[in-house]
């Protein structure tokens, strides 16, 4: 958007920090309206006279010129107001406003001296004003229009300035990866079950839509030999960027890892990093858990929330052929049982196919696929204009620079610039609002600290586990049998073999993507079998992140945790775990190993940040470590209001992807800050009812006890969304709910109607039931 038209071509004009545009109707009016992506009459076809800053406009839809009338029904101010006419072309002067914010210009015509356009509303005609500076209402800038047309610019169209207006909120999100994105998401849905009890939710997003989903759900590289690994890893090296990072520290004494190298870095698009990651989906192993988390945390995720995410995650095993089976029967028989081996299939986060007829399978998780369809999914208002949603909103190609607090330490709002060295503005936050940063690893503490917030004596310790890996080509004696295997990806945990019972995990891929590197293959045609053993750390201390010219720089060196005794031994345990699989598959399968003979048991490290695991520099609370910067619940510690959701929050680095971990915390982090759960006294003979369908509802409740109803009670209730009801009943006796919903033929035909179904659904309620009896 600019503040004038500087060469010849179609504009929209709007107004300045509203999403309103000057349009042209069919009586040949000049009005403001809502957005239209497909519509011509408010889209201007505008020659630019550099010289004196005026121009000359002719309507896109029918070459009408832009003009006025001083005389007319509709002129409401007694000046004028605009028209379409076909007389010749009336000459615009612009006057720019730039130290306005926002920047903006007052319009005028050449020939009606101190007379401006004018957007205050009447019978929504654009009228002519006297120039006043202070009057926001005249203030407009102008779009040009490409005439191609995306997804980003048909469905994300809000500015800042229109943020501005709009707010203030009550939760801001900063980041939209597996953090910020799964809140997001999680708040939307929550909001839609709870009608008037809705919170206000803004999501500030740096980068713009690259992706529209998960990269393996569209067009990859072909072949795997070209590849040379998962093909996610592909787009993400293509379009992640880099960390200012000193590797300088080198390795752990013992020389056993190789110089230091960075792989890693962050992606900023919409959905973040969940674009690209390599949906292995194991969950933290409970002794990593309970020794390291928070035991609330512990407890919840077992309980509760790592259920909830591999739901999210459509979390798929593959069909298991006998063939498979016996494998799978064979490594675990083979393997010394104090190593603690239970071979079994990866947990991958994707739906490979779905059962019922006509539906597409969900394919791998991104949080893009959840936040474009909300954003594809706006009401619609008058003439059909599409509007921001009421409690949900979200801004893209924006960055989040700080935070800002009140003397009490209660966010109170956040700095954003649209350009890196643009000017910054401020969004503001409800009082006793929340704000979730989620930024990732490394922008989420450079924005407390640019803000100049305490991040506790442990922050900035950023951490990425050991991953050791060894690959090998092989091919099938009788070739018919590669089809009828298959790829295959396994996964176990395994006992480390320390004193202190450490558990790591091993992933296995056979023929099958890996996000590991394939090594030189002697024929891209060749099958692959990697062995994989990823090892829990402690947060490194020696790791920092400091600000350098406002802008942050990551020192980071590998783990130096475990002693040379002690990697001897967990060595040994891996090469002795990777020997009887390798063994077992040459075995059951019937292979033959080309690269890297049974021999050879070498492992070689992968790259610091190769599969984007960097996290723990706003650790949470631990048993394990005293230093921290957040709580259990995921809030700063001596701050209100500020919560944080991304890899940051790790209070070490587990044997296991992060990602399920982080998106059962994530959800966690929602229903704190939105409940769903509705908390009634407890009476044992009250039965509660909650409507959570997101849409009027009529219910009845029975009286099978046969109670004397209260004389407030009714035959039935019409609720509306996150409306409830209560009705005394026999404590002990169940009761039957049954639930009317509208009659969806007579809402299409009219939509102002609240016809319900003659069919009820039917539920069970009980009296004293805790949390009511929820309607979905």
């Amino acid at each position: 958007m600019a503040t004038r038209p500087t060469h010849d071509g179609v504009y929209r004009i709007k107004v300045a920090g509203k999403g309103l545009y000057v349009s042209l109707n069919s009586n040949l009016d000049v009005y403001l309206d809502g957005f239209h992506l497909d519509s011509n009459l408010q889209k201007w076809n505008i020659t630019v006279n550099t010289a004196d800053n005026t121009f000359t406009a002719k309507n896109a839809a029918n070459d009408l010129s832009l003009a006025y009338t001083l005389t007319g029904p509709h002129d409401s101010f007694g000046k004028g107001y605009l028209v379409g006419s076909l007389q010749p072309a009336v000459v615009w002067k612009v006057t720019e406003k730039l130290s306005e914010t926002p920047k903006h210009a007052q319009i005028s015509a050449l020939d009606q001296t101190g007379l401006v356009i004018d957007a205050r509303f009447r019978n929504k005609i654009v009228h002519f004003a006297p120039a006043n500076d202070a009057q926001s209402n005249q203030g407009y800038v102008f779009e040009e229009v490409n005439s191609s047309v995306d997804f980003e610019r048909a469905f994300f169209n809000l500015t800042v300035a229109e943020a501005q207006r709009l707010g203030p909120y009550d939760i801001i999100i900063v980041g939209t990866g597996i953090g910020g994105g799964v809140v997001a998401a999680d708040l939307f849905a929550t909001n839609s079950k709870l009608g008037d009890k809705a919170k206000s939710i803004l999501v500030i997003e740096k980068g713009g839509l690259v992706f529209h989903t998960h990269c393996l759900n569209t067009a990859r590289p072909e072949g795997l030999g070209a590849d040379r690994g998962q093909q996610n890893d592909s787009f993400f090296a293509l379009f992640k960027e880099d960390f200012n990072i000193d590797l300088a520290g080198g390795k752990p004494p013992g020389g056993l890892i190789p110089k230091n190298t960075w792989k890693g870095g962050p992606m900023y698009c919409v959905g973040g990093r969940s674009a690209a990651w390599g949906l292995f989906s194991p969950r933290v192993h409970d002794l990593t858990l309970k020794d390291w988390f928070p035991d609330a945390v512990y407890w919840a995720l077992r309980s509760e929330y790592f259920e909830k995410a591999e739901n999210l995650f459509t979390l798929s095993l593959p069909n298991s052929k006998i063939i498979h089976q016996h494998l799978l029967e064979r490594l675990n028989l083979q393997t010394h049982k104090d190593f603690g081996v239970n071979w079994q299939w990866g947990r991958i986060a994707s739906e490979f196919k779905d059962e019922r007829n006509f539906d597409f399978a969900e394919g791998a998780y991104s949080t893009i696929d959840k936040l474009l369809e909300i954003m594809m999914s706006k009401p619609y208002g008058p003439n059909n204009a599409p509007q921001e949603h009421k409690n949900f909103k979200m801004l893209i190609k924006t960055e989040v620079r700080k935070i800002l607090v009140d003397n009490g330490g209660a966010a109170t709002g956040v700095v954003v610039a649209t350009a890196k060295g643009g000017p910054e503005q401020t969004i503001s936050l409800k009082p006793g609002g929340s704000i979730v940063l989620a930024a990732g690893s490394v922008a989420s503490p450079a924005i407390l600290l640019r803000s100049k917030l305490n991040i506790g004596t442990g922050a900035g310790q950023v951490t990425d586990h050991d991953i050791l890996y060894h690959s090998r080509s092989f091919r099938y004696l009788n070739p018919a049998k590669r089809k009828e295997v298959g790829a295959m990806k396994l996964q176990t945990y395994f006992d480390m073999g320390l004193p202190d019972g450490r558990v790591g995990l091993a992933n296995m891929s056979i023929d099958a993507s890996s996000f590991l590197p394939r090594a030189n293959t002697v024929d891209k045609n060749l099958a692959q079998m990697i062995m994989a053993f990823i090892l829990p750390c402690p947060l490194e201390e020696k790791n920092s992140i400091t600000m350098v010219a406002d802008e942050p720089k990551v020192k980071m060196i590998r783990t130096q945790a475990y002693s040379d005794p002690e990697r001897a031994i967990y060595v040994k345990r891996m090469q002795d775990v990777m020997k009887d699989a390798f063994d077992a598959v040459q075995e059951h399968f019937k292979v033959e190993f080309v690269t890297n003979k049974l021999g050879d048991d070498s492992l070689s490290y992968l790259e610091l940040g190769g599969v984007a695991h960097e996290l723990g520099s706003l650790p949470m609370a631990s048993p394990k470590r005293p230093n921290h910067s957040i709580d259990e619940n995921l809030k700063l510690e001596n701050y209100k209001g500020i919560y944080v959701c991304d890899l940051s929050i790790f209070p070490m680095s587990p044997e296991a992807n992060p990602t399920l971990t982080l998106a059962a915390l994530a959800i966690r982090l929602s229903r704190l800050l939105h409940p769903r759960e509705q908390t009634f006294a407890y009476d044992a003979d009250t039965i509660w009812v909650i409507n959570h369908s997101g849409e009027v509802i009529k219910v009845w409740v029975s009286n099978k006890a046969n109670v004397t109803r209260g004389a407030s009670e009714l035959d039935a209730y019409t609720l509306g969304p996150g409306e409830d009801f209560s009705v005394k009943r026999k404590a002990g006796t169940q009761e039957a709910i049954m639930v009317f919903r509208l009659d969806k033929e007579a809402k299409l035909s009219d939509p102002n109607t609240c016809t319900f179904s003659k069919e009820p659904d039917l539920f069970v309620g009980y009296p004293g039931q805790r949390g009511g009896v929820k309607i979905s």
